[in-house]
């Protein structure tokens, strides 16, 4: 019944609960609420909302509205007021001036306002690509500290097992030495091995802090899932719906629309002015006026546009550059991904026969050790592997639903 409940206490992934927070060692405890009504997606949201690259879409919403609002005017800049006054020299009594005024107004090149428009839009579609790129950054980061917990609770109830077990070992070998079945020395050893699982006990319960307080600064809360597990997703490759994918494509569209926009400038925009005179030859004589009206086009200045449409399409090469080179990385983690889960599924049914075999084994060992078979050291060196095996089907399951987790992260899945 004693290695029973043992097997029992660490075989079950249990879920972290306010009464397991009063049966540590130590005093530091970094507490955990679990919530039944939290979905994983909603966490998402919730902690998308609090990471500090969301900052970033609000920066860029701004240089969109901004594009945008260029892009939809119909001149391409700001209206000119000019006014020009001749009076004739110092000391001349004729009494002559000329006044001219009027208003410039900048016009849009061939293709320009168009190019702007486009700009506008690849702006907000990169925007949209990078809204969920950070919801799956940030699903990943979830995904590595949610797991990180699970793996350190059950760390911790295989500790707590073995050194309860321990305990109630010592207990037993010290009614055993009382009454002279065993030697002094076999109590020496309970003890030391009672005080080594003491110390890994703590570490445990150190290593599971760890990972709540890593959770709580990602998350800036204490409250987590009750449920994290996923369904394997049926995607097999990299596809061009991969959030990190998507930015880099809205990236490319939005560097070469760019490219697009400062050939349109050309060397300057053309200029259309209307406006007045209004002159009198001497004084006395009567005033004429007249209205005016230009327009300036500037040409051939292709050769200094040209530095500004070289750099631009070297920061589009250098685009198209990291797009193969992450594909590349994308596609090797999802194999990473894929591989360690495969090892994992095999693992698993391992660890079933492993835990199987040790239930009876140690079922054995506890008979012979009781029927004076076998002396205190190999029962505890038949305890030690029997229970690493109990252990290792459990690690096993929570590595197992973690590594589909971490599977469908690097496919692009959003939970």
């Amino acid at each position: 019944m004693l290695f029973r409940s043992f097997v029992m206490a660490v075989i079950f992934i249990a879920p972290i609960s306010v009464h397991a927070e009063n049966h540590y060692l130590v005093d530091h405890i970094d507490s955990i609420k679990v919530n039944h009504t939290l979905s994983l997606a909603l966490l998402v949201k919730q902690s998308v909302e609090k990471y500090p690259d969301y900052q970033l879409l609000l920066a860029m919403q701004e240089e969109s509205h901004a594009l945008n609002q260029r892009g939809n005017q119909w001149l391409a800049g700001g209206v000119e007021v000019y006014v020009d006054y001749k009076d004739d020299f110092a000391g001349s009594s004729t009494g002559a001036y000329e006044v001219d005024a009027g208003l410039s107004v900048p016009l849009w090149n061939w293709g320009q306002r168009s190019a702007g428009q486009e700009l506008a839009n690849y702006s907000e579609l990169q925007i949209a690509a990078k809204d969920k790129l950070i919801h799956l950054e940030v699903a990943g980061l979830l995904r590595n500290a949610l797991w990180g917990i699970k793996m350190a609770q059950q760390k911790l109830l295989f500790a707590q097992a073995q050194f309860r077990f321990s305990e109630k070992l010592l207990a037993t070998v010290k009614r055993r030495v009382d009454l002279g079945d065993l030697a002094r020395t076999d109590l020496l050893l309970v003890q030391s091995d009672m005080l080594q699982k003491k110390t890994e006990l703590i570490q445990a319960e150190a290593e599971t802090m760890h990972t709540r307080k890593a959770y709580f600064y990602l998350t800036q809360s204490d409250v987590m899932p009750e449920h994290i597990e996923e369904s394997l997703n049926v995607q097999e490759k990299i596809t061009d719906e991969h959030p990190a994918l998507l930015m880099i494509n809205a990236i490319l569209l939005k560097k070469k629309s760019e490219m697009t926009w400062i050939k349109s400038e050309g060397s300057g925009q053309p200029t259309f002015s209307i406006g007045g005179n209004t002159e009198r030859g001497a004084r006395g004589e009567e005033t004429v006026d007249s209205i005016t009206f230009g327009i300036s086009v500037p040409f051939g200045g292709d050769s200094y546009a040209a530095p500004d449409v070289a750099a631009a399409n070297s920061e589009y090469i250098a685009a198209e550059v990291e797009r193969a080179h992450l594909h590349r990385e994308l596609s090797f983690a999802l194999h990473e991904a894929e591989h360690e889960l495969e090892i994992e599924q095999v693992s698993f049914k391992l660890a079933e026969q492993m835990e199987s075999n040790a239930q009876e084994y140690i079922k054995m060992a506890r008979l012979s050790f009781d029927a004076g078979e076998i002396n205190l050291m190999d029962y505890l060196k038949i305890q030690a592997r029997s229970q690493s095996a109990i252990n290792q089907l459990a690690e096993s399951t929570v590595k197992l639903q973690r590594n589909i987790a971490l599977y469908n992260q690097a496919v692009g899945v959003m939970p």
